[in-house]
């Protein structure tokens, strides 16, 4: 005899529940309600992986090459209107520096060049400078000199004064020292060319001699020699 086969009931599917909704009538009649099946968590899985691999490949996120920035640059500076505020910065930059060259040495620029002077002095005109003899006390010697006593206090100092510099000099002023015996200062008196009836410019390669009554009272003490010195005051 023959036992009849068991027979096991089937596992139950998961339910899917669509329920209508009323109150819009544009939408279908049944909406689709979540499902927490492993099936369907399976399938979201997939799906979230695959998207995240084609937000991997995307490009937009990259920084731009460097030899595209350094392309970028150069086309920048190559453009006409760039160069033309670049070429005019530039001459003004020029004309500045000039200028500012020519205020500082004015004075040898015109000793160089008489043509220049009327320039120069224009030029000094709203900046308010004035145009000197260039002083150059290393170029000037003093030549020869003399020192005797004439009558009562009085001495006569004859100089000669000699330029090596090819341009003319302001002339300088004269220091007389007298000393005594032992080469002590007794008495020291500044001459400016004034006092020595001087031009005010010594000429170039040239030179040039003066003669000058001098005052002398040391209060008793005897000179006995002289020292001179040009310098500028």
């Amino acid at each position: 005899m023959i036992e009849p086969a068991l027979v096991l009931p089937a596992p139950a599917l998961p339910s899917v529940d669509f329920v209508p909704k009323a109150d819009s009538p544009e939408s279908p009649a049944m909406e689709l309600v979540q499902d927490d099946s492993p099936a369907a968590i399976l399938q979201v899985r997939h799906k979230k992986s695959v998207d995240d691999d084609d937000d991997a490949d995307t490009p937009a996120s990259d920084p731009e090459v460097s030899f595209v920035v350094a392309a970028r640059r150069k086309a920048f500076w190559r453009k006409p209107v760039v160069r033309m505020v670049l070429g005019l910065v530039l001459v003004v930059s020029l004309l500045g520096l000039a200028l500012q060259i020519a205020v500082q040495e004015r004075d040898h620029i015109a000793a160089l060049d008489v043509r220049s002077r009327p320039w120069l002095v224009k030029l000094c005109e709203p900046l308010r400078c004035e145009l000197a003899p260039v002083r150059q006390i290393a170029d000037v010697v003093i030549d020869s000199s003399s020192f005797n006593k004439a009558r009562g206090d009085s001495y006569q100092l004859a100089l000669t004064m000699k330029s090596s510099a090819t341009i003319p000099l302001a002339m300088p002023a004269v220091e007389l020292t007298l000393t005594d015996a032992q080469d002590q200062p007794v008495l020291r008196r500044v001459l400016l060319p004034t006092d020595m009836a001087a031009p005010a410019e010594l000429p170039a390669k040239g030179e040039w001699g003066t003669s000058v009554s001098v005052l002398v009272t040391t209060g008793g003490a005897r000179v006995a020699g002289y020292r001179l010195l040009a310098f500028y005051p």
